[in-house]
């Protein structure tokens, strides 16, 4: 194979990727792959991914990144009456706002962060039932369409790995 060829590019990309939802890795090593792939994309965005818990009314925060510690605090749980961040859970589609400071649509929790822009991705499993979500949010409020749609991608083909991930752990850990 020719080193650099696109060929040799793709295999790796999918080595990657069975490596990345192998059964064996560890939720933690997982989420920073996760994450370490996001940030490559938008690297001064925060990302922040939250998992619905079994009564479906609150979700957890499993993994972020480039968020401050006053701010992380507001952002470990969130739940159904945060609509905003709450949308792609409820919705089950994605979500984008811009210009944040001035959007009347967009609550104050996630005003609070200071960034101009956000993208959440719900995170669905086989049922096609929303299982949590990914946000980007970021400081760049003119990313353009082919931008847009590369991290719209990257996110989409993230909540597949994460809810495969889930489930698969699911069904594995009543084996134990």
């Amino acid at each position: 194979m020719i080193k650099g060829s696109t060929i040799s590019k793709a295999y790796s990309k999918a080595t990657k990727d069975l490596e990345l939802i192998s059964v064996s890795q560890d939720k933690r090593s997982f989420y920073k792959e996760i994450i370490d792939n996001i940030t490559e994309t938008t690297e001064r965005g925060t990302v922040l991914i939250h998992l619905l818990d079994e009564k479906q009314t609150q979700a957890t925060l499993v993994a972020e990144c480039n968020i401050f510690s006053d701010d992380l605090k507001r952002f470990i749980t969130i739940d159904n009456t945060e609509h905003t961040i709450w949308s792609p859970i409820k919705e089950n589609r994605i979500k984008l706002f811009r210009n944040l400071v001035s959007n009347e649509k967009v609550g104050e929790k996630i005003k609070s962060l200071g960034k101009s822009s956000a993208l959440g991705v719900p995170i669905t499993n086989e049922d096609g039932k929303s299982i949590g979500c990914i946000w980007v949010l970021d400081t760049n409020d003119s990313v353009t369409t082919p931008q847009y749609i590369q991290i719209r991608e990257l996110l989409l083909e993230s909540a597949k790995k994460i809810a495969w991930k889930e489930e698969n752990d699911k069904n594995t850990s009543g084996l134990h």
